[in-house]
């Protein structure tokens, strides 16, 4: 379904729902192109095609984020490299979940030095909702580098980091909130971990690739973790501030480096299992990238050798 909107600016936005989802804005359009999107000047909202009604539409362009000195409740923060197609329904579903909540939100968009206009679609999302920021690095750095900046300029309490591709439904995250409410620093989406309410999509090659490198981070680094690449973990305000600033890899390994930091802090952490599906269009090679991160299994395990528990109670806030 399609919706078009006008906004203060007078410039015109297009919203298509569905499965082909798309963010785009323009100062003029042709008249075929208005009779398309269904727009009239004497329209400021109009349905297209079955979209919402223009009460809600009005409430989803008008929930603001929070006031200025407003204490921001969770911080989701979405690493993008090239991710002008599947970034906006990742968005439009983050936006849509969260406004259903009473919590305060900001969605953190690092762009990665995109060749494509991932920046452009985030700020015409910055247009029409505050709780949107994007950041945008010169170059492509690496992921592990776009989530470290997203996370250490977040503002909330929790900081969860999320794929653009919405891989792991947004949904999930109660599952990891209900682990820090019961005491968890950490918690980190597992599609390894066996439940009846959740369920994993993804080629068998991917699985079995997935499992043999799990099986040597299990017996060279991190014993007990059955899947430390998921990208969606969140954590405390305080745990992600020392994590992310000890943090020296750019690359897709930074998620081993976060867990072997906590695991040597001494933080506690919690593994969930998740909704998970594979999406087309991932960067990661699977035979390159792995065998970097196998690598990075013994240089993480070097250079973070002193890392102690000290170390993390050193960095936590000094009580008035």
């Amino acid at each position: 379904m399609r919706i078009a909107i006008s906004l203060p600016s007078g410039d015109l936005v297009s919203l298509r729902l569905g499965q082909d989802h798309w963010l785009t804005s323009v100062n003029s359009w042709s008249k075929e192109m208005q009779e398309d999107l269904g727009y009239s000047d004497e329209t400021r909202i109009r349905e297209v095609r079955g979209a919402r009604d223009t009460q809600a539409l009005e409430a989803w362009l008008k929930n603001a984020g929070p006031a200025a000195g407003e204490a921001v409740n969770l911080s989701i923060v979405v690493p993008a490299y090239n991710e002008e197609r599947r970034l906006p329904p990742t968005l439009i579903d983050m936006i849509d979940f969260f406004d259903a909540r009473p919590a305060t939100y900001e969605i953190i968009v690092v762009d990665d030095g995109s060749k494509d206009d991932t920046s452009g679609v985030v700020q015409k999302f910055e247009k029409i909702r505050t709780q949107v920021r994007g950041i945008r690095l010169p170059k492509n750095y690496g992921k592990g580098h776009a989530v470290r900046t997203g996370a250490l300029n977040a503002k909330g309490e929790l900081i969860l980091f999320a794929d653009a591709d919405g891989s792991t439904p947004i949904e999930e995250v109660d599952r990891l909130v209900e682990a820090i409410n019961s005491g968890a620093e950490v918690a980190i989406g597992s599609r390894a971990l066996q439940s009846e309410e959740t369920k994993v999509k993804t080629r068998f090659y991917r699985k079995v690739i997935g499992r043999v490198f799990n099986f040597l981070v299990n017996m060279f680094l991190l014993p007990g973790v059955a899947d430390t690449q998921c990208g969606f973990k969140i954590f405390t305000k305080n745990a992600a501030r020392f994590l992310f600033s000890n943090q020296q890899s750019d690359g897709f390994s930074f998620d081993l480096e976060l867990l072997l930091l906590a695991r040597k802090a001494q933080l506690s952490f919690s593994e969930v299992p998740v909704n998970w599906e594979n999406v087309p269009g991932s960067k990661v090679n699977l035979v390159f990238d792995s065998a970097k991160m196998f690598c990075d299994i013994f240089r993480f395990a070097w250079i973070h050798r002193s890392i102690s528990a000290d170390d993390y109670q050193k960095s936590l806030p000094k009580e008035p």
